[in-house]
């Protein structure tokens, strides 16, 4: 398949989610999937999707929310999933391909920019992302050209995280990197990323410039789990994130001082069914006039 080229407005996100950061991501997406689906869900159950519903998912990455889209809109429904990262997207069409036409709806994966997708009008009932939508460098455009997708009363949803310091599975790492290698270039809190929607507002002004009505955010604080023990937990915050990218040019030395503070500073939340920390996110619901 062919890589999406990295032109555009968007030309940074599309390098670097079919980098190293991709292949990252399509490698952990079993244990992204075990993490992340509980919030997805949740995302799925406010979007209000019914059986034979035409839906997009934006940002879908390795499939695994799509496939269950398609589950949900069963067979006189279809799903397209769209994302940038051509990695991520080889391991949806190969979960797809294993399911041998037994998914539900219809499902198809597009590896292409939804900033720019020149969708037709009013063809999705639903519009669904699973962290899929903070990355966009204009997201007021961005999501306009979602909503031309939609029906008429169409129904928009997605999670987004909340605050670095509300989700300790991100700021913890961070901070222990911090004390080890230099400090990225400052970025303003709107910048690209995983943390760009943590403001209501802002997403509530980006919504509404790009015709969005009915505009609510609701919060979710639920248990996310790491890893069945301390050292896969810190294998995995180790090699995600913000953190990830800190630490992975670090030298080897580097890297094991950083893994036994982290081992130290997240043993309190080893728990008997392994290391779990409280996150939050906001599930964010729109309609389109």
């Amino acid at each position: 398949m062919d890589r999406l080229q990295a032109v555009g407005v968007n030309a940074p996100q599309i390098e670097y989610w079919n980098g190293a950061a991709g292949e990252k991501w399509a490698k952990g997406a079993a244990g992204q999937d075990a993490m992340l689906e509980p919030l997805g869900v949740a995302a799925m159950d406010a979007c209000d999707i019914q059986p034979a519903n035409a839906v997009l998912d934006v940002g879908c990455g390795s499939g695994g929310a799509t496939l269950e889209i398609a589950r949900r809109v069963g067979a006189g429904g279809r799903v397209l999933g769209v994302d940038i990262s051509t990695p991520m997207l080889d391991v949806a069409r190969a979960r797809l391909d294993a399911l041998g036409g037994d998914s539900g709806g219809e499902g198809t994966f597009e590896n292409k920019d939804v900033a720019t997708y020149p969708f037709d009008a009013g063809i999705f009932d639903n519009v669904f992302s699973r962290f899929g939508v903070m990355f966009f460098i204009d997201p007021v455009a961005a999501f306009t050209n979602i909503r031309t997708a939609l029906k008429s009363g169409g129904r928009l949803a997605f999670v987004c995280w909340q605050a670095l310091d509300k989700n300790p599975r991100m700021e913890i790492p961070v901070n222990i990197a911090l004390k080890y290698v230099p400090a990225p270039p400052s970025k303003g809190p709107e910048a690209p990323g995983p943390m760009a929607f943590a403001d209501p507002a802002r997403v509530r002004r980006i919504l509404s410039g790009a015709g969005f009505d009915d505009i609510h955010l609701e919060s979710l604080e639920p248990m996310l789990q790491l890893g069945p023990d301390i050292p896969g937990a810190v294998q995995k915050l180790m090699g995600s994130g913000q953190a990830g990218r800190l630490i992975s040019p670090a030298p080897d030395d580097v890297k094991a001082r950083i893994a036994d503070d982290l081992a130290s500073a997240i043993a309190e939340y080893k728990t008997s069914e392994g290391v779990k920390m409280r996150g939050a996110v906001w599930i964010v619901t729109a309609t389109t006039p």
